[in-house]
C-alpha cells in the first residue's frame, strides 16, 4: 500500500542460496515511487494477520526486518534501511533518506519531505517448522540488499 491505497504489485521469485537453502519461499516486491516533497508510507502488510507474542524485530547491517511466527511458520519481511535517531534528534545514519517503521501486521518505508529515493524493495522469506540451526535463514532470505 502507499498511504491508504492498495497497489498492484509483482512478487518476484528469488532463488535460494547457501545462506537460505531451507526456506520454503523467497520473494521480492519492488515499488517504484516518485517522491513529491510530502510524507508518505509505503507498506507491506500481511492481510488478516494478528500479532503473536513470538513476533520480533531483527535488524542488521543496512537491514530493517520483522519476523512473524504463527502455526509453526516463520515469515520475515525485510527492508533496506538503518532507522534510528539520537536523543537530540540527529539521524544515526544519513546514508538513507527515508525511515522504516514496524506494525503488528507488517512494515513500511516512511517517505520524508526530503526523500529522493524512488525504488523501494521488500524482501520476503518463510520457513515451515523452523529449527534452531536454520531459523536464521529467513533473515538472510528476506534481506533486499542480497537479492
Amino acid at each position: 500500500m502507499v498511504d491508504d491505497t492498495q497497489l498492484n504489485y509483482d512478487a518476484i521469485s528469488v532463488k535460494r542460496n547457501i545462506t537460505c537453502k531451507d526456506v520454503c519461499g523467497r520473494y521480492k516486491i519492488i515499488i517504484d515511487f516518485t517522491p513529491d516533497g510530502k510524507e508518505h508510507q509505503i507498506m507491506c502488510i500481511i492481510d488478516g494477520y494478528e500479532k503473536t507474542d513470538d513476533d520480533y524485530i531483527d535488524t542488521g547491517e543496512n537491514l530493517e526486518l520483522k519476523n512473524f511466527i504463527k502455526n509453526n511458520i516463520k515469515l520475515s519481511i525485510g527492508m533496506e534501511g538503518d532507522t534510528g535517531y539520537y536523543p537530540y534528534g540527529t539521524r544515526i545514519n544519513n546514508y538513507y533518506d527515508y525511515d522504516n517503521k514496524y506494525f503488528d501486521n507488517g512494515v513500511s518505508y516512511q517517505i520524508l519531505k526530503n526523500t529522493h529515493t524512488n525504488k523501494f524493495v521488500f524482501g520476503i522469506a518463510w520457513i515451515d517448522n523452523p529449527k534452531q540451526d536454520n531459523e536464521v535463514q529467513t533473515w538472510y532470505g528476506a534481506d533486499p540488499s542480497i537479492m
